[in-house]
């Protein structure tokens, strides 16, 4: 049976779009026995509110007729800050008890955010038993970051993300900046977090030198389980 890995996109992204988007990264892991399953954040919010400009957003656009985007975040516009709502803490849930459970975890940029966070208590936090989701083995991260408002800052503190972690960040990346993704690496326990980095910018590398790094990684875990 194939092992599953719970895909989260970037903030504007879908499911499918994210899928689209890293079909070689899917190709590759398949072939090692994966099976990657994407889902799509369960909130839409208009596009001004985030204040972005989405053509860097990996050539991510809004169809023609909407002025929305989805996220997983919830962003308050008067004073920058943002929160987990509970309407993706309620959906990631629903999504792990209808698909999962799943091997690991792979997040991209405002996703891979996400992913971190939770993985500081995955099963607390989505309210779920370890019948419905047993341990993750692992958590890649792709221009990731860790929460910035306060509120969230003593739970990374207390609860630091013990599962191995490969954090990957793009050389030419003009979106998340290398300080974030070492902040989310530094949130790990010591020892268990790989950095990596990709001569590219703002995405999930589908290269044939870059996977083979990302399979050596995923080989490496498999190596420490059977000794």
């Amino acid at each position: 049976m194939a092992k599953k890995i719970l895909m989260l996109h970037g903030l504007a992204q879908s499911g499918e779009y994210f899928a689209s988007k890293t079909r070689g990264f899917r190709t590759e892991l398949e072939k090692q026995g994966y099976q990657l399953c994407y889902a799509t954040a369960p909130n839409k919010y208009p596009a001004p509110d985030f204040d972005i400009n989405l053509d860097d957003l990996d050539g991510t656009s809004l169809p023609s007729e909407s002025n929305e985007i989805l996220a997983w975040l919830q962003k308050n516009p008067s004073d920058d800050t943002y929160k987990l709502p509970d309407t993706t803490i309620s959906y990631l849930h629903d999504y792990i008890i209808a698909n999962g459970p799943f091997h690991g975890i792979v997040g991209f940029s405002q996703g891979a955010g996400v992913a971190g966070y939770l993985l500081t208590d995955f099963n607390g936090l989505l309210h779920l038993n370890e019948t419905e989701q047993p341990p993750l083995e692992f958590f890649m991260s792709f221009g990731g970051f860790r929460f910035k408002p306060g509120c969230y800052q003593k739970q990374y503190d207390e609860n630091p993300i013990k599962v191995p972690s490969l954090h990957v960040y793009g050389d030419l990346d003009t979106i998340t900046e290398p300080e974030k993704v070492q902040s989310l690496l530094k949130s790990c326990t010591e020892g268990t977090a790989t950095y990596l980095t990709h001569p590219g910018g703002h995405f999930v590398p589908n290269s044939r030198g870059f996977l083979k790094k990302v399979v050596t990684w995923l080989d490496s875990l498999n190596d420490q389980e059977q000794t």
